[in-house]
């Protein structure tokens, strides 16, 4: 049974312990030290307590790979957001659907507004936004997107889809239809479009830029975030697509602002630049019109009236 050793603990009782945790010049335990620490004697080799060592190592190693495995392989269920409840809080799950808006967040973030016919949810992740351009799968208003992500739930923030591994992104892009810019109505809402046109006006307000572009057949109200400019790091080119009598080429989701139609533009550092004049100013209906408005605006707007327009020009940002 092996030599009898006082109980370790200190408790006054006896107990017998296995021959292999002792050591064989001192009689003291020593467990599973290779050198006694009382008297320094070198061990031989214990195979019971090796092979212990050995598999709960392989033990170990095995349940993470399996881990593993499980967090890669396996398939987030697909739910409709109309069926997320507090007690879906922190599951990973996939959810499809139409992105209503869309914004970039801190440096390489983004964020946007998911509805798949049963609700809305807002997903969003604190990287991966360049990653996300790079392999086409960057959300715009309009698209078509199937995002994996963890549900979180909070009192104060309601609740929102996280996106911790970019590639989990998945967008199908939907056609752009190139436009008229007097064919564009509200009914056209959430409609992707690409129009041509020269800037009749453009109005900063609080380094939000509101354009008017217009063409032969009509005018129409494009804003440019204030956010989306200053991450342009071409500042000529970003003068450019905000000067006068430019013409420019860009594609974006029809949205409505105070009754009338505007396009939001999809990614400012796509909109084209035209070489050549192709639109006469005098053939834009209303342009000389929507160019004394703003300067009317501008002239006449008492302090108060321009905290207001500066208030409602920092709506929230509806693409990037």
């Amino acid at each position: 049974m092996g030599e009898t050793q006082r109980d370790v603990c200190g408790a006054g009782t006896e107990r017998q312990l296995p021959e292999e945790t002792l050591c064989p010049s001192c009689g003291k335990f020593v467990g599973a030290y290779e050198r006694c620490p009382y008297c320094g004697t070198e061990l031989k080799k214990r195979m019971s307590i090796v092979f212990f060592k050995r598999a709960a190592l392989v033990v170990a190693i095995g349940g993470l790979l399996l881990l593993w495995f499980t967090a890669t392989r396996l398939k987030a269920p697909l739910i409709k957001v109309g069926e997320i409840t507090p007690g879906y809080n922190n599951a990973v799950v996939e959810v499809s659907g139409k992105v209503v808006s869309a914004r970039m967040t801190q440096e390489d973030g983004v964020s946007f507004m998911l509805d798949d016919g049963t609700g809305t949810v807002k997903c969003q992740a604190f990287r991966g936004r360049r990653q996300m351009r790079e392999s086409g799968n960057l959300p715009h208003a309009g698209d078509e997107v199937s995002v994996v992500g963890q549900i979180q739930t909070t009192d104060r923030w309601g609740t929102s889809i996280m996106i911790n591994v970019p590639s989990n992104v998945k967008v199908k892009p939907v056609e752009v239809h190139r436009v008229a810019i007097g064919d564009i109505t509200i009914e056209d809402k959430t409609k992707l479009v690409e129009i041509t046109g020269e800037i009749v006006s453009a109005r900063e307000v609080r380094g939000n830029v509101f354009l008017t572009v217009g063409d032969t057949t009509g005018v129409i109200d494009v804003p440019l975030w204030k956010a989306d400019l200053e991450r342009i790091k071409d500042a000529s080119y970003r003068k450019e697509i905000t000067t006068v009598g430019r013409e420019i080429r860009l594609a974006g989701s029809v949205d409505e602002y105070r009754g009338k139609p505007q396009v939001q533009a999809r990614d400012l550092e796509r909109i084209v630049l035209l070489q050549e004049d192709t639109i006469p100013t005098e053939s834009i209906p209303r342009w000389e019109g929507a160019r004394r408005k703003e300067e009317k605006i501008e002239r006449t707007m008492s302090p108060a009236m321009r905290r207001a327009e500066e208030e409602a020009g920092e709506q929230p940002i509806q693409t990037y």
